[in-house]
Parts: C-alpha cells; sequence; structure tokens
C-alpha cells in the first residue's frame, strides 16, 4: 500500500440558497485555493475526480459543467461519481494505489437550491416501487429513526445532545451553515418536522463546493509540512430498498469501525444518525 495524504483543502460557504452564482462560479475560486495551498504545479496533479448529483442540475451530464472549474490546459485524466465528494475521494485515493497517479485533485458541489429536492431525491429510488409513493429523504430518515427508538437503540435526547454538540463544534468553522450553542432541551421542545425527527436532526439544504488535493509518498512531505496521513479506507454500500435490510443498523458502518480498530461497542448510533444536522 502506497502512503497517501491530504495536502490541501479549501471550502465555500455552506448557504441556504446561492442566488449570485452558478455552480462553476461557486466551484471555481475553491479549486484554485486548494491548488495553490497545495504547492504543486498543474502538471503534477495527474487525475481529477468529482462527486455531484445530476438530478440537482435536472440534466445529464452536468457535472462536465464543472470542469470548466479545472481549465482545459493541461490535458487532464478525469473521472467523475454521480455521488458526493467523499466517493470521489475514494477513487482517486485508488487510482494512487494503483500506480496511475501521484496526486489527484477531488472536489464536490451542487446547488440543491435549484428545485425540489424532496422530490429530486425521491426520483434517485427505485423507479418501480419506492419512486411512485414520492417518498423524501427526511420521511425515510424519520422511518429508520422510529424503529432505531422503539428499539432502544437510541433515544431523542440522545440525538439532541449530538446535534447541539457538533453544532458547538462548527463555531470555529467559517463555513458551516448552521452553528452555536443550543441547549437539549430547548431544541427537544421544538416541533416535529416529520414525526420522530425535529429540524435539528435533519442535515439543512446547502448550496456550496469543497475541494483537496492528496498526493503519495514523498510528493505529499514535499508539498506540505504537516501532511495528513490516510491510514485507512474503505467504500461499503448497503442495499437502498426498503425491507431489505435491519433499519436498526448500519453494517457498513460497524465494518469501517472494525477496519479501523475501534470496537463494536465503542459505536455511538447517536452519532452516526444526527452528526449531519451541523
Amino acid at each position: 500500500m502506497r502512503d497517501v495524504a491530504v495536502v490541501s483543502f479549501a471550502q465555500a460557504p455552506s448557504v441556504r440558497r446561492e442566488r449570485d452564482r452558478n455552480e462553476v462560479e461557486i466551484l471555481m475560486p475553491v479549486v484554485s485555493e486548494a491548488r495553490e495551498r497545495s504547492g504543486l504545479g498543474k502538471g503534477e496533479i495527474d487525475f481529477i475526480c468529482s462527486g455531484s448529483s445530476d438530478y440537482l442540475a435536472g440534466q445529464s451530464f452536468a457535472f462536465v459543467s464543472g470542469l470548466d472549474a479545472v481549465g482545459a490546459w493541461p490535458p487532464i485524466a478525469e473521472s467523475h461519481v454521480e455521488m458526493d465528494g467523499a466517493w470521489a475521494l475514494y477513487e482517486a485515493w485508488v487510482k494512487i494505489q494503483t500506480g496511475y497517479a501521484d496526486a489527484a485533485l477531488v472536489y464536490g458541489f451542487g446547488k440543491a437550491s435549484m428545485g425540489d429536492l424532496p422530490e429530486v431525491l425521491a426520483l434517485q429510488l427505485d423507479p418501480y416501487v419506492l419512486t411512485p409513493l414520492w417518498p423524501d429523504a427526511v420521511s425515510l430518515a424519520a422511518l429508520q429513526a422510529r424503529l432505531c427508538l422503539d428499539g432502544g437503540v437510541v433515544t431523542e435526547r440522545a440525538m439532541a445532545e449530538v446535534a447541539a454538540r457538533d453544532r458547538r463544534h462548527a463555531k470555529a468553522n467559517p463555513f458551516a451553515q448552521v452553528k452555536g450553542d443550543f441547549e437539549p432541551a430547548k431544541i427537544l421542545a421544538e416541533p416535529y418536522l416529520v414525526s420522530p425527527l425535529r429540524k435539528h436532526d435533519c442535515a439543512p439544504i446547502s448550496d456550496g463546493a469543497a475541494a483537496m488535493v492528496i498526493a503519495a509518498g514523498d510528493l505529499a512531505r514535499r508539498a506540505c509540512p504537516r501532511p495528513a496521513w490516510i491510514t485507512g479506507f474503505a467504500h461499503i454500500a448497503e442495499p437502498q430498498d426498503l425491507g431489505v435490510r435491519d433499519l436498526t443498523r448500519s453494517r457498513s458502518t460497524e465494518i469501517a469501525a472494525e477496519r479501523a480498530g475501534v470496537g463494536k461497542g465503542s459505536l455511538d448510533v447517536a452519532e452516526i444518525s444526527a452528526a449531519a444536522s451541523a
């Protein structure tokens, strides 16, 4: 296995609605900043991978427009995943592990405010059984939350405590959309958004982008005085269809924890379910 590290990172502010800029305009300064911070020249970054969803833009191959932020020169080896930046990072890491690249630029972007997000996300579900029901993402999460609550896996109080903690930690992040000091008792007094979930349990709709540069071995050491080494990585997917798996557990999370040497008893389901609220 090759040693691979993150050598730079850049992020655009996460906002509820970006009114003045399109996806490329949001992405361009982020990509430029990540490249500049890496200390690597354009020619030294030999692979680029992006993560986004064409559903948000409402057209096929919408991600191609994002390449305008990368630039037309020098020629690049490029890939895209129809998902998020984390999956794009994994593909870039694999590319470096296989020896096809020594450094990679990874970015994720999206403008979720352009349409009705609940309906847009429903279109990604099984087209024969689930999409005709038009279940939104929050309602699907609420089904899982109800099972976990009834099964004693987590409590509403524990979920509120994690949301309050994460929003408190986000105070140090100038790009976070939701941050500040929140008391669990007060946010538990708020009405349900979709029972048993309240607003603090759900991730806010955000427009934004993020980018990073990763590099292998000596190249990473030269580019950055303190590289953030990736000591373990895995890509695991679970079935999306309702009723196919036990919704009170996340086997992919358990496997990732096992590979990282974390005991099963150390997993905090409240953290898994509520961490996205910040």
